[in-house]
């Protein structure tokens, strides 16, 4: 699945009830709550985080990388001799991101019952949470989203 593939697989997404893991559901629910209290979240919409030509919103990417510290990755790297972006890496020795974890964890967010199903997927607004932690949990709910869907 390529990156365009997956934003509209998520702008046209709709939630099955019937898919949803019961202990994933409370956990994600629990973090977009802390999210939505936490007055220092800044939000983005779908629409927002492509530029022209496809590109990711370089204002989008500076905010995420000051943030959490954080590098962009455009492609994920392979044969990491140092583990640096390694799956099995525990999410708080994490040091570079991708635009495949930016729709995981707008993927995510969407599946929470705080965001309004009635509304287009592409203006919803999507938080980035001030916590690191909160930012990487939600890629990791959003990609298991993902993955439990393929399967």
């Amino acid at each position: 699945m390529t990156v365009r593939q997956y934003l509209d697989k998520i702008i046209n997404f709709r939630v099955d009830e019937s898919k949803e893991k019961d202990l994933l559901k409370v956990d994600l629910e629990r973090l977009v709550l802390k999210i939505s209290l936490d007055e220092k979240a800044i939000y983005f919409t779908l629409n927002s985080l492509f530029q022209e030509r496809s590109e990711l919103n370089s204002e989008l990417l500076k905010s995420i990388t000051n943030r959490y510290g954080l590098l962009f990755l455009d492609k994920k790297e392979t044969g990491n001799v140092c583990f640096a972006n390694s799956e099995e890496l525990r999410l708080e020795y994490k040091q570079s991101f991708t635009a495949f974890d930016l729709l995981d964890l707008c993927y995510a967010v969407l599946h929470s019952s705080l965001y309004n199903k009635d509304l287009e997927n592409d203006i919803q607004k999507i938080p980035l949470p001030m916590d690191s932690n909160v930012f990487w949990k939600l890629i990791q709910i959003g990609s298991t989203l993902r993955n439990q869907e393929r399967e």
